[in-house]
Parts: structure tokens; sequence; C-alpha cells
């Protein structure tokens, strides 16, 4: 009797790819990284790669969407301005580490965004964001649209980021009394 895989080949393939990845990235630039050391590292055929992929940027674009998508849980502390503010901390932390900058910079950098790449990248987001600022509106509490919570928290984190600017829990926390003041009033 045989042992059933979970998630079967292509979940273990894509979960070998993309640690060999992030093992490369560490070791230098993701721009610097190819297919064939992607398979070589993970002890794959390059075939397999190419033949889910296509090619190392799309290989990083979904890796980096899948990073993005897991590494900044929505949190449920109770008021839209501690979900608000833990949020902006945790994003902020995370941009702060090198590893995550690189992730989001293969994301943008990664040939032009397609709309499937956009949605994967947005909806998930979206669907948390607008499940936190619906628990807010069920609590009584006055809460912004989505888009401004986008425009006017989340872009300026990750702008400051790609641009090398400071960034801090104190920046954050300013972005959410911002946010705040002027969305809701």
């Amino acid at each position: 009797m045989s042992t059933r895989r979970p998630g079967g080949r292509t979940a273990i393939v894509k979960a070998k790819a993309f640690e060999a990845a992030r093992a490369l990235a560490v070791e230098r630039s993701l721009h610097n990284v190819t297919m064939p050391e992607i398979a070589k590292r993970a002890g794959i055929a390059p075939t397999s790669l190419y033949r889910r992929w296509g090619d190392v940027g799309s290989l990083l674009m979904e890796m980096a969407v899948e990073r993005l998508n897991e590494t900044f849980p929505l949190p449920d502390e109770g008021t839209l301005v501690a979900d608000l503010t833990l949020w902006a901390r945790r994003i902020t932390a995370g941009l702060n580490a090198d590893i995550e900058v690189n992730f989001f910079r293969v994301l943008l950098a990664t040939t032009a965004m397609s709309s499937e790449t956009r949605h994967q990248v947005l909806a998930p987001r979206l669907e948390q964001l607008n499940a936190m600022l619906a628990r807010a509106k069920m609590r009584g509490e006055a809460a912004p649209e989505a888009d401004g919570v986008i425009d006017h928290l989340i872009a300026p984190l990750y702008m400051r980021s790609v641009l090398g600017m400071p960034l801090d829990e104190q920046y954050a926390d300013k972005l959410v009394r911002t946010l705040l003041k002027t969305m809701t009033a």
C-alpha cells in the first residue's frame, strides 16, 4: 500500500523550489538566481520547474505573492485602531527585514504585473481587510473604505521600504492616526 503525499507531487515541487530560491536569496540577490541553480539546490529536474513556471521571474513572482499573503496576517484586537496599528507595525517589521524587502522588490521588478498576478496579490488582502473593517463597523466604530487604508497606510509603508527611506513603528503609528482622523471625519 502506498502512502499518499499531502498536496501531492506539485505541492512538494513547489515547496522545494521556494525553499531553494529563498536559500539562494539569502546568499545573494534574487536577481542573480537562475532556474538551474534552484533546481540543483532543490534536487528537482530543471524541466519540472520550467514546466510549472516557464521562467525564473514567474517562479519568483509566485513565491513573492505567496510570501506577501502569508507574512502579514491581519489582527483582531478588538478595536480598529488596535487592529490597524498592529498590522502596520507587523508590515513595518517585515519590511525592515532584508529578505522581505527582497521579495517585495522582486514583485515590483519582475515584468509588468498581469491582472491575474495583481488579483493574486490583492484579492486575499482585500478580503481580509474588508473583514477587519466590517468587524469595526459591527462594533459601532467609524471605519474607512479599504481603498483608503491601502492608499494612506499600506502604500506609504511599502514606498518608503522600496526607496530605502527610514521606516519605524512611530511612522506606522502616525499613518494610522492620520488615516483614522481624515478618513472617518
